[in-house]
């Protein structure tokens, strides 16, 4: 992803090191953000707050514990959930409810979407509901990771996966809906 030249300097303070990360890293970065917002201003303002965290954590990157790239992907989906919580957008149901396990039919069925379509439905899908599903499905973190994230049980994590899908089978994945959203 990038040179760790660029990191030393970076370090350093070195503008142009700065400069060459942005042109380097956004994209990646970019990539993960687009899928926590819908709207290609929330995106940029996101995108930039994301790189000023970066840079302003970048003497915090230790390459003996991993590589910037999962570094920086890490960095990038707590910075994005901060931005959510900020805005008051990460809404979660809280529920007593308790899910065994998602219906496999589904997630094979997600699984066959194109990046194009995958953006597309996440576009339409409930913010709390978009949130779960990409930190379980996409980014695979588990459910205890997800709840100590965002302040809830493994148990809600859980609960908010099952409904995601449970939203996906209904809004997205029947023939009449995919044929309306374009996916068909």
């Amino acid at each position: 992803m990038i040179d760790n030249s660029i990191i030393v300097k970076c370090k350093k303070g070195d503008q142009q090191a700065y400069s060459l990360m942005y042109k380097s890293c956004a994209p990646y970065i970019f990539t993960i953000v687009k899928n926590y917002f819908c709207y290609d201003d929330d995106r940029k303002d996101a995108l930039q707050e994301v790189f000023a965290q970066i840079f302003l954590s970048i003497q915090q990157f230790d390459d003996t514990k991993g590589s910037f790239k999962s570094w920086a992907s890490k960095l990038t989906v707590y910075q994005c959930i901060a931005i959510l919580r900020k805005k008051d957008k990460l809404q979660i149901n809280y529920s007593l409810e308790v899910v065994d396990d998602v219906e496999e039919t589904a997630l094979d069925a997600i699984e066959k979407l194109s990046i194009n379509d995958l953006e597309l439905m996440l576009k339409n899908m409930p913010d709390g509901y978009r949130t779960i599903f990409l930190l379980s499905v996409i980014d695979e973190y588990s459910h205890k990771e997800i709840g100590d994230m965002l302040g809830i049980t493994a148990e809600t994590s859980r609960s908010q996966l099952f409904r995601a899908i449970k939203w996906i089978k209904n809004n997205i994945l029947n023939k009449p809906n995919m044929l309306q959203y374009g996916l068909l």
